[in-house]
């Protein structure tokens, strides 16, 4: 099951879907005359649509609601993508397009495109058979000139048996008969190779979502359609965040059900912010991820940085340069959050990243942060997500972190010179400079437990260490950790402050935050 997102120039405000034009295509096809017929396809159509009304979408020919086409053959389906997109173009340049598709789809290889099948499609798939993929409905809609166009492909992503190719050697694998498809109870056909249909990176935003793992299926019992039409109704959330909240409610209903285990996964390239469903959260504004399991990011843009700490400053160490002023001459992408434990344990699933003794066993909330690291288990999983997003995934330098944790401050701490048990985690027994003290907690908290900095960064001060790039000794066996935490005294948790852990070593309280590098077509608002 394949879920693609691709959105241009995306810049809406949280009420904006009351001022755009919204029309979307719904399809649920599943009495297909030469492959099994799909149970669900006819509900997840009706509760996408009804979904979809409820924020606003009108149907297609944007003339009333949004309904459910069913059981469409090839020109039935290119007829009304055809409408769907000039209505669009009629609808003007802040039109908001969105196409479900529930039923069989086929993966073709080389490229990584699919392709929708219309109830009439032949058994033999072969390249003349593909005028149905999501990338020619991508830039067909694309070319609408809609400011906002969304795809979800409901299909499967596991890769079967491929059929013979043109011109294939007389012992190359035959055709399947007609009616076989994937496992039973699932959706999709047989994989095929052909050229993509988009040779370059569109210069709209994209997003692409699959609604299971790669080399897995999604399963015909319309748990995922359930799920997203309850996400599609949530107000205070972003279409991203909606999606993220969508694959972990599908894989933990697959786990707590026993069955088989299916999670949705996505990755995309944004030009702004995600628009919203219904609406958007304060908190959401201007944050984005790459993945279902990535962590949420922001752009820190370039600027003046005060680094280090003045030399009459309480408690500093005397490995602290004295404070001067650097610039940060590019801007760069960093997490809001400290990398959480379920961002922690899908780098696990995926047999990357090793697993740890955290304080999940003690405290199951998934917001709390991945601890007991050490350094290589940091580089795994920036490596994780680099091979996730093919983006360039790092640990902040030591100078990007002191930057972005005070986010222009010059003070003690990015809220100022004095600190409070309200300010932070740490060991609030201990006082800085008289502080208000407060009893021992001694154990991390959610990442987003205490209010965010000016660039909008949650708990860059206390809860766990986070490991840098910047090397400690000459010889470069340890790392530099900045931030403090949960067990730290406050005179740790200063911006200007630095802790050399050596790499093979694991700490209860050391976590990690990771920085993205922007390319030059990312808009930086």
């Amino acid at each position: 099951m394949l879920l693609i997102w691709l959105l241009a120039a995306m810049a809406l405000a949280p009420s904006a879907f009351a001022r755009e034009p919204r029309l979307a295509l719904v399809i649920g096809n599943s009495a297909y005359q030469g492959f099994d017929r799909l149970a669900a396809t006819t509900t997840d159509g009706d509760r996408i649509a009804a979904a979809l009304n409820g924020a606003g979408f009108l149907d297609a020919a944007g003339t009333g609601p949004v309904i459910a086409h069913r059981d469409l053959t090839r020109e039935q389906m290119l007829a009304l993508i055809d409408q769907f997109a000039a209505r669009l173009k009629a609808a003007g340049p802040n039109a908001f397009g969105m196409l479900y598709f529930s039923g069989h789809g086929a993966a073709l290889g080389t490229f990584g495109d699919v392709m929708l099948l219309p109830v009439d499609a032949d058994h033999t798939l072969n390249v003349e058979a593909t005028s149905l993929t999501r990338a020619a409905i991508a830039r067909k809609l694309l070319g609408s000139g809609a400011q906002n166009v969304l795809i979800v492909l409901d299909m499967c992503r596991n890769v079967l048996k491929e059929p013979p190719l043109p011109n294939a050697p007389p012992d190359a694998a035959t055709a399947p008969p007609a009616g076989e498809t994937g496992p039973d109870g699932t959706k999709g056909l047989k994989r095929i190779v052909r050229p993509s249909d988009l040779l370059a990176r569109p210069d709209q935003g994209y997003l692409i979502a699959y609604s299971t793992s790669p080399d897995q299926v999604a399963f015909d019992n319309g748990t995922f359609s359930r799920i997203l039409a309850e996400e599609i109704r949530r107000p205070q959330q972003d279409i991203a965040e909606a999606l993220k909240r969508t694959s972990d409610r599908v894989a933990m209903s697959a786990i707590q059900s026993q069955s088989r285990f299916q999670k949705p996964t996505f990755d995309y390239g944004l030009q702004g912010a995600p628009p919203c469903f219904i609406s958007c959260g304060a908190a959401s504004e201007g944050r984005f991820l790459d993945c279902a399991n990535c962590p949420y990011m922001r752009i820190v843009p370039a600027g003046l940085a005060q680094i280090g700490s003045p030399a009459n400053e309480p408690k500093r160490g005397g490995d602290e340069p004295v404070q001067t002023e650097q610039r940060i001459e590019h801007p760069f992408a960093i997490s809001i959050y400290e990398v959480t434990i379920a961002e922690w344990d899908a780098c696990v699933r995926d047999k990357a990243c090793q697993p740890i003794n955290g304080w999940s066993k003690d405290n199951p909330n998934p917001l709390i942060p991945a601890t007991g690291l050490g350094y290589p288990d940091a580089q795994a999983f920036t490596r994780w997500l680099a091979a996730q997003t093919g983006r360039h995934y790092r640990l902040p330098t030591s100078t990007e972190w002191e930057y972005a944790d005070r986010a222009g401050a010059a003070t003690t701490f990015p809220w100022g010179d004095a600190i409070s048990p309200s300010d932070a985690n740490y060991d609030q027994t201990a006082s800085y400079r008289g502080s208000e003290t407060a009893p021992y907690r001694g154990y991390p908290e959610a990442v987003n437990a205490y209010p965010p900095n000016a660039f909008g960064l949650y708990q860059m001060n206390g809860n766990a260490w986070e490991l840098t790039g910047d090397c400690a000794d000459k010889r470069c066996t340890a790392h530099t950790a900045r931030g403090g935490s949960f067990q730290s005294t406050p005179d740790e948790l200063r911006s200007a402050n630095r802790f050399a852990v050596a790499d093979g070593k694991r700490r209860s309280d050391m976590g990690l935050r990771v920085v993205r590098d922007i390319s030059d077509d990312e808009v930086v608002q």
